[in-house]
């Protein structure tokens, strides 16, 4: 469910006025939620699908005890989701709901397009102050936290018994002649810097303090990713999505994944599909990457429309919808810090906790350099590819990653 973007733009008018939300227009029992869904047209309509009926399942709840309500889905590209989200706004026909993860939640704040969470002090009950950060600007939250959807290891049992605990091991099961597969985009390939020790340099240059001017775990590193390229059987693909497709056809034995996709997964692999934490380094712990998804308020809701979408909000994020979802075992982690499920319950909960809580936590203190970076430098998944590719030597990548973007 790397869900949350959107929709080719029919016309700012067409669809919106179909599926409207706007005070003058929409019916007052009818609640407009927007979510994203892939830019690529031949996962377009499957994503959206698998969307609906997950979100339909998880508001069974809101639509007993609010059965003259109605719901209604707008769904967009996610290449064009901000600027179709505007174009309706401007015309008074924006969502009532945005379904979001954190980095997008931000965004749609800054640009107007959303409004901040009233009764503060309520949300704050839900979440600890590590979700807290991430869900609020200038002490306001920009979303409503709902589900953590955290990176991990997937990997075909019939092939390989146990999943590599160190990055070491990795290589190894790969020079045993198992194929594995990598994702080559900054976000998803972060895992690793963090197992071979850049990311407290990463941090420091997002700071500009850089604790060491020869960056020697950036440049370890680049050089481990420089050499993965050349492995026989590891290989580097587009993002998660490209992985599990190739790991679902048996072209691939080993791969990362995320929580959201191990229901497809398991539906193809049946038994056969084995979880896992990515591997650490043997100095210092994986870097997974993870998204919080949640729900922000659209600004056009009229005074009822915005009751219900709170309503709305509540229904899903309590303590008990929250538990229920994970107990379910699909994958996620739930954002109500009042959730406690046992990890050894599964698999799964071993995997994500993990990742979440023991792996990730280890790089909190980071975390503000990390952001800071991030605005300085931009996305930096054009000089990991290029490295990869073999376009840019390590030297090159590693002056290009330390030096700041201008305009």
């Amino acid at each position: 469910m790397h869900w949350l973007k959107n929709f080719n733009t029919v016309t700012a008018g067409s669809l919106a006025i179909l599926l409207t939300s706007c005070t003058n227009f929409k019916a007052p029992t009818t609640l407009f939620i927007t979510f994203g869904a892939s830019q690529e047209q031949d996962f377009f309509e499957k994503e959206t699908a698998d969307i609906k009926s997950f979100l339909n399942e998880y508001t069974e709840t809101f639509r007993r005890s609010n059965p003259n309500i109605n719901i209604a889905y707008i769904t967009y590209k996610s290449n064009n989701f901000i600027s179709q989200i505007k174009q309706d706004s401007d015309l008074n026909l924006g969502p009532d709901l945005v379904i979001t993860d954190q980095y997008l939640a931000t965004t749609l704040l800054k640009n107007g397009l959303t409004t901040p969470l009233p009764n503060k002090q309520n949300f704050d009950t839900f979440y600890n102050s590590r979700i807290q950060t991430f869900a609020q600007i200038k002490g306001e939250y920009t979303f409503a936290p709902w589900l953590i959807n955290t990176q991990i290891a997937c990997f075909n049992k019939s092939k390989i018994g146990n999943s590599p605990g160190t990055i070491d091991e990795l290589e190894k099961l790969s020079s045993s002649g198992k194929k594995i597969g990598l994702a080559k985009n900054s976000f998803e390939i972060a895992w690793s810097a963090g197992a071979l020790g850049a990311v407290s340099e990463i941090s420091s240059v997002g700071n500009q303090i850089p604790t060491n001017p020869n960056y020697p775990g950036l440049r370890k590193w680049l050089q481990w990713l420089r050499q993965a390229a050349l492995y026989k059987n590891i290989s580097f693909h587009k993002d998660t999505r490209e992985l599990s497709t190739k790991l679902k056809k048996n072209e691939l034995d080993w791969i990362t994944c995320s929580g959201s996709q191990l229901e497809d997964l398991k539906r193809i692999m049946g038994n056969n599909l084995g979880i896992a934490a990515l591997p650490n380094g043997t100095m210092s712990k994986a870097f997974p990457r993870y998204l919080i998804y949640g729900f922000a308020l659209g600004k056009n809701s009229s005074r009822t429309q915005r009751k219900i979408a709170i309503k709305y909000i509540k229904t899903l994020v309590n303590v008990i919808a929250q538990r229920k979802i994970q107990l379910d075992d699909l994958g996620f982690l739930a954002a109500n810090q009042n959730v406690s499920i046992p990890p050894e319950i599964s698999k799964i909960q071993s995997a994500i906790n993990t990742s979440y809580n023991k792996q990730w936590q280890s790089y909190s203190k980071e975390e503000p350099g990390l952001q800071s970076y991030g605005e300085r430098y931009g996305d930096q998944s054009k000089t990991i590819a290029d490295l990869i590719d073999g376009s840019l030597d390590v030297d090159e990548a590693l002056k290009i990653l330390t030096t700041p973007q201008t305009n």
